[in-house]
């Protein structure tokens, strides 16, 4: 058995990926966009008839705290298992809010995100909202060099990162034997 990964970014990403979207209407989620991705422009607004959309980066990845162990037999044979290695990650995801719309959207995913709402909808994900940044305007001059209007806001979020390996077990017990102190030879 080799070991395994569970709770990976990627999962992350379309857990926050998803909250986000719940947020517009299910039309608008092919305006959201993973960024960073290869071979992959970021759409210009005057040229793609987009209008607004919104932009998720990956950011930082930091450890909050050591690793805690979990040791899990296999019920098919008690002498193996695994150890399941379990670190608490915070991630942080640069969202930027583009178009005209873009001061209302970067608002709405930081309100909603701060909210208890996020944590009760993100319930049973594994994914836990944090905190996020007020929104920062920020607009750019595109390739035509018109200004485009940007809105950028982080959003910090909570996930354990949970990697199995595999474990060896003692069979039942320890075997025992009773020694007598009559038994023992005398020195």
């Amino acid at each position: 058995m080799s070991a395994a990964l569970l709770n990976t970014e990627d999962q992350a990403f379309d857990a926050l990926w998803g909250f986000i979207a719940s947020l517009f209407d299910s039309s608008y989620a092919a305006n959201i966009f993973k960024g960073y991705q290869n071979q992959t422009a970021t759409p210009n607004q005057s040229t793609s008839g987009l209008g607004s959309y919104i932009v998720i980066n990956p950011g930082i990845k930091q450890r909050q705290d050591q690793a805690r162990r979990d040791y899990v037999p296999s019920t098919l044979d008690p002498t193996t298992g695994v150890v399941n290695v379990t670190r608490g990650t915070t991630y942080s995801y640069q969202v930027d809010c583009y178009g005209q719309d873009g001061a209302n959207n970067a608002d709405i995913i930081t309100i909603a995100w701060r909210s208890l709402w996020a944590c009760d909808q993100l319930d049973g994900s594994i994914i836990t909202p944090l905190y996020a940044d007020e929104p920062d305007q920020l607009n750019l001059v595109n390739g035509e060099n018109q200004y485009e209007q940007r809105f950028m806001c982080k959003l910090y979020l909570q996930t354990n990162t949970v990697v199995s390996l595999p474990q060896d077990f003692f069979i039942d017990a320890v075997p025992t034997e009773i020694i007598v102190a009559d038994d023992l030879p005398l020195t």
